[in-house]
């Protein structure tokens, strides 16, 4: 969070979002595309301390909402650019060490874009494909189904050689995490993992099955990660930039 800056400058009070969470220990500072700058605090925090906060934190807050704008500038580039961007010819799936071609068929008679999956990893939409956000849709929930039937199958293989015992599973397409967990240990994943190398979604996995033993990300929780994952400094690290290996195509609204 860019502990190291204190003291920035004093300049126009900065617009934040607050989020009080029941997992939190501490205040965290967060910046968004979508929500800009999100202040996460625990539970009965004094919320009047918050201006002061993030004035002592304005520069680091000024670099990360300058980050997120550039990051944003060059996935509507490459979406701009990229031959087929915002309906893809393919799907390269790090996670499961495949890729499919896609291929699109006009069916004007057809109510829904639909996908069929066909021998030799191929992908048959039939629809309006002259809809690319319809097109996108349809693939979206066609990856939401491809993950629950691999990766959620690996978080369970992973729950039964770690020790740990996760509740209920479910797959959506969040925009910014990559998982989370209950209390009653029931875990969501992101279908963006798919585009994820298989150690970071090994990473993402173990890091909230170890949430269904400790619910906050004090000490104890990183902990008791590293050691069912020895090199999750390094994995965290390399998390920061993995939304680059996610598509544009599939964050593009509808």
């Amino acid at each position: 969070m860019g502990d190291g800056d204190r003291g920035g400058r004093v300049g126009a009070p900065l617009g934040f979002v607050v989020r009080v969470s029941p997992r939190a220990r501490r205040v965290r500072l967060v910046v968004t595309l979508s929500d800009g700058l999100v202040v996460v605090v625990p539970r009965g925090f004094n919320q009047r301390e918050i201006p002061g906060m993030i004035e002592a934190k304005r520069a680091w807050i000024e670099r990360a909402t300058t980050r997120v704008a550039v990051r944003a500038a060059e996935r509507r580039e490459r979406l701009a650019t990229e031959p087929w961007a915002d309906r893809p010819e393919r799907l390269a799936l790090q996670c499961l060490g495949a890729e499919w071609g896609v291929e699109y068929f006009s069916s004007p008679s057809v109510a829904k874009t639909t996908i069929r999956e066909r021998p030799g990893r191929l992908l048959i939409v039939r629809g309006d494909v002259d809809d690319a956000g319809a097109c996108r849709a349809a693939l979206r929930r066609w990856l939401g189904r491809k993950a629950r039937t691999t990766i959620a199958a690996r978080l369970k293989v992973l729950a039964y050689e770690h020790g740990f015992e996760a509740g209920s599973i479910s797959v959506r397409a969040q925009r910014t995490r990559w998982a989370s967990c209950s209390r009653r240990g029931a875990i969501s994943l992101n279908a963006k993992l798919l585009f994820l190398p298989p150690d970071l979604v090994d990473y993402v996995l173990l890091h909230e099955l170890c949430h269904t033993v400790r619910m906050d990300h004090s000490a104890a929780f990183w902990a008791l990660l590293k050691e069912h994952d020895p090199e999750c400094r390094s994995k965290r690290r390399l998390l920061k930039e993995a939304h680059q290996h996610v598509p544009p195509w599939f964050d593009t609204s509808s």
